[in-house]
């Protein structure tokens, strides 16, 4: 015999019969079947004589708890996928706009030189300008592909640790 303490409540008919009709149906004694109702409206703070209120409230709080749950993940998002994304994007503008100024420097210098040579010399170095820009857009495709491979294997969600970028990737 159980320890706990028991009371005695009084139903009316139509409740007691509706009562044991859904103990029986669930398999369960009335009396464990009341204490579970009674849990049930008591643990969401609901008035089971308000039968339309109550599912509109059970509703309504299930829509806030996925709200905050949405919420909460778009707030992780943004201090992790989108920070890191972030970063990584001014990195990238900061180094481009650097090699600009960097790059309107040395074609003012081999202007300059270029003003010196002989056409010969000056076929040269337009043939290793090409060859050189060939190889850099083979270099930029390379990279290109390798980073979409790993985006690919490592999504989002999937990633334990920040990817680190591939060799010869300056910053």
């Amino acid at each position: 015999m159980s320890t706990e303490l028991r009371k005695r409540v009084t139903l009316d008919k139509s409740a007691h019969r509706k009562a044991e009709a859904a103990a029986a149906e669930v398999g369960t004694s009335l009396g464990v079947y009341a204490s579970a109702a009674v849990e049930y409206f008591a643990a969401r703070g609901l008035d089971p004589r308000e039968t339309d209120a109550r599912e509109g409230q059970l509703i309504m709080q299930q829509i806030k708890k996925l709200g905050d749950r949405v919420f909460g993940f778009m707030q992780e998002q943004e201090r992790t996928l989108l920070t890191a994304m972030l970063e990584e994007m001014l990195r990238t503008r900061i180094t481009l706009e650097r090699v600009l100024r960097l790059n309107e420097i040395l074609v003012g210098n081999l202007n300059a030189q270029l003003e010196t040579l002989s056409e010969a010399q000056l076929q040269r170095q337009q043939q290793a300008l090409q060859l050189l820009r060939q190889r850099n857009e083979e270099a930029v495709e390379k990279q290109v592909k390798e980073a979409l491979e790993v985006a690919k294997k490592a999504g989002p969600g999937k990633r334990d640790k920040p990817v680190e970028p591939a060799a010869g990737q300056g910053q």
